[in-house]
C-alpha cells in the first residue's frame, strides 16, 4: 500500500514514520508514504522561479466568505494531480479528505480500503480547512478520526 499524503508540513510526521511499527513497515516494504507539499505547486514554484515566503503562500479567505483562512484549491488540486500521476492502476485509488464532520473511521474500514485499494491519498487540511472547490474536481470521501477537532490532517493521516 502507498499512502501519498497532501500536507503542508510533511516533516511534522517524520517523527511519527521513522519509529517503532511504522518505520519497520517502511523498510520492510509493506508500506510506502510519499509527500506532496501545495506549497511546491504555487505558479512560482510550478515555473522553477526563486520564491519568497509570500511566492510559497497557499492560504486565503473562503471562496465562499466566512472567518478564517482556507488552503487554496489550484495548489492542492495540482499535488493531487502529481500523486495521481505516479499510481499504475487508476482503479485502485482512494482520496481521503479529513474533516471532523465525516464518516467516523473504523477496522472495518481499515480492513475495506487494504483490499480493495493499492494507493491512499490523503488530504490533509489546516487553518479553516481546503477550498472546498477540490472536491468539486475529485471524488472524495470524507474521513473523520473522532468527535473532536486537531490542528490540521496530518494527525489523522497518520493514524
Amino acid at each position: 500500500m502507498t499512502y501519498h499524503i497532501i500536507s503542508l508540513f510533511p516533516q511534522a510526521l517524520d517523527s511519527y514514520l521513522n519509529e517503532s511499527i511504522l518505520k519497520r513497515a517502511t523498510e520492510d516494504k509493506i508500506i510506502k508514504v510519499k509527500f506532496y507539499n501545495p506549497r511546491d505547486f504555487t505558479e512560482k514554484a510550478k515555473k522553477g522561479q526563486k520564491q519568497s515566503y509570500s511566492d510559497r503562500r497557499v492560504d486565503d479567505k473562503p471562496y465562499g466568505g466566512g472567518p478564517g483562512m482556507v488552503i487554496e484549491a489550484l495548489p492542492v488540486i495540482r499535488a493531487i494531480e502529481k500523486a495521481k500521476k505516479s499510481i499504475k492502476n487508476k482503479n485502485k485509488i482512494k482520496i481521503i479528505w479529513f474533516t471532523p464532520s465525516g464518516r467516523q473511521f473504523d477496522t472495518i474500514q481499515a480492513k475495506e480500503f487494504s483490499k480493495k485499494y493499492t494507493d491512499v491519498i490523503f488530504i490533509c487540511g489546516r487553518y479553516e480547512g481546503i477550498d472546498a472547490r477540490v472536491k468539486k474536481v475529485f471524488k472524495v470521501e470524507e474521513i473523520s478520526i473522532g468527535p473532536f477537532v486537531l490542528t490540521g490532517g496530518a494527525l489523522p493521516a497518520m493514524i
